[in-house]
């Protein structure tokens, strides 16, 4: 018996046809994903109508390759917080505006959006948040007229994969868009307090695993966020670890089964099971590559000839991170409680000034950015969570990176097995959806597998 894992994510759609039978993934299809070009630089607008052509095409190869193993089920991680308008037929009225939207940042009355839409309803948004966006449209007129309803990326395709006309979200995927109550589990009524909004415009709220219908006769179980994926495909037990994931950006996650609140942190809800404590930086790879195409630029404008890239260079440096010379906050794209924020380079002096030292000096303010949200919280919760696990590309392809959080932390550093855990962590949820799994945590002490970084930068 097979089960297939979809993520759509900001620059690739993947698909992981997972095998029961061989404890394993058998097959992963990846297609690119990007922005429109004819949309403003801020709105960072994706196709949704080309997201679901690449979704079926992904789909039907996995199918193909299954040949004659039936596949139980499949189900959807979806990238958070965007917002699309469809129409009573279900069609997409509207591009599909990313978690990347900085139309929250414009002012209103002399106060950005996302906080007047935080002070209206009473949650803490942000901007790319959908419900800041979608306030943000609806003033600038911008909405069009036939549109019947808002949802998420990863609702629309689970709408339209299975030929319903309504969209319906989960409480992952409705918390990303600032429209659930978390600890009640249900879609807020503050709301309304919101002018220009309309009860009506909100998809309805399902369970995580609810069965929306069939693709070719394949199950399709609802979608869910790809933070609560990402955390179930590479966390074989949830009580107990601590998971860092390094792409774009930073994050650091654990679970508890309550409802508890922590400076810095957003609760999450893992469907139905508990709730996610997630910490962000915008300092991931992205940092990283902003530095290497500085030292590219210096290279090209002190030397002729083709130099070699830089983050080539940089990965195989030899850096000793039991030390700290020059300080870096490495925030080029803002904090996001601070989005006005720099980034910065500090305790310089005439002999510490050395691309390595910038180089180490980023990747220990990557790791601190995320860090100094770790050390805040209550010792139970630090002593409780003993194992650290890290996911993501940025992290995978960074052994300077991995030995820098290994310092910091004071553990061993364990890397899941895979590099699709998105996906992974879908594979779950449509096992929990057809019945396979009788919980998330079942499902990953199966799915998931760790495996030890076979060495260190500069070892």
């Amino acid at each position: 018996m097979n089960l297939i894992g979809l993520d759509i994510g900001t620059t690739t759609i993947c698909g992981v046809l997972y095998s029961l039978e061989e404890g394993r993934s058998t097959a992963v299809k990846i297609r690119d994903n990007g922005f429109l070009d004819n949309c403003r630089s801020e709105d960072k607008c994706q196709d949704p109508e080309k997201i679901l052509i690449s979704v079926r095409a992904i789909l039907d190869e996995l199918i193909e390759v299954s040949s004659d193993t039936p596949i139980a089920g499949c189900s959807v991680s979806s990238q958070m917080h965007g917002i699309l308008y469809v129409d009573e037929k279900g069609n997409a009225r509207t591009p599909y505006y990313t978690w990347q939207n900085q139309r929250g940042l414009r002012l209103l009355h002399g106060k950005r959006i996302e906080r007047i839409v935080s002070e209206t309803i009473g949650i803490p948004v942000h901007t790319g948040y959908g419900i800041v966006t979608h306030y943000a449209l609806a003033h600038n007129g911008e909405i069009p007229s036939e549109a019947s309803k808002f949802c998420n990326i990863g609702d629309f395709i689970g709408m339209r994969l299975t030929g319903n006309t309504a969209p319906v979200t989960d409480i992952t995927l409705a918390a990303s868009l600032g429209i659930a109550d978390v600890e009640a589990g249900k879609i807020n009524r503050t709301l309304n307090r919101l002018d220009l909004f309309r009860d009506e415009q909100c998809p309805g709220l399902v369970s995580s695993s609810e069965v929306l219908g069939t693709y070719r006769q394949i199950p399709v179980v609802q979608a869910i966020g790809d933070n609560q994926a990402s955390f179930i495909g590479s966390v074989q037990d949830r009580t107990g670890t601590v998971l860092l994931n390094y792409g774009t950006a930073g994050q650091l996650s654990f679970f508890n089964d309550g409802y508890r609140k922590f400076p810095n942190f957003e609760t999450r809800p893992l469907g139905n099971e508990g709730y996610l404590y997630a910490a962000f930086s915008l300092s991931g790879g992205n940092s990283y590559r902003i530095l290497a195409r500085f030292f590219e630029q210096c290279a090209q404008l002190f030397s002729e000839g083709t130099p070699r890239p830089a983050i080539q260079v940089m990965d195989h440096l030899p850096l000793d991170f039991s030390t700290k010379e020059i300080a870096c906050r490495p925030l080029f794209l803002g904090d996001r409680n601070h989005p006005e924020s720099l980034a910065s380079f500090d305790h310089i002096t005439d002999v510490n000034f050395t691309p390595s030292n910038m180089i180490k000096a980023l990747i220990q303010g990557m790791v601190a950015e995320l860090y100094r949200y770790y050390e805040t919280l209550p010792d139970e919760i630090i002593q409780g969570n003993k194992l650290l696990v890290g996911a993501g590309n940025g992290i995978r392809k960074n052994l300077h990176l991995m030995k820098a959080i290994e310092q910091e932390y004071n553990r061993p550093l364990v890397l899941l097995d895979s590099s699709e855990e998105s996906c992974l962590g879908a594979v779950i949820n449509a096992g929990k959806g057809v019945g396979i799994f009788s919980n998330y945590e079942e499902g990953s002490h199966i799915v998931v597998r760790y495996t030890q970084p076979k060495e260190r930068a500069g070892e």
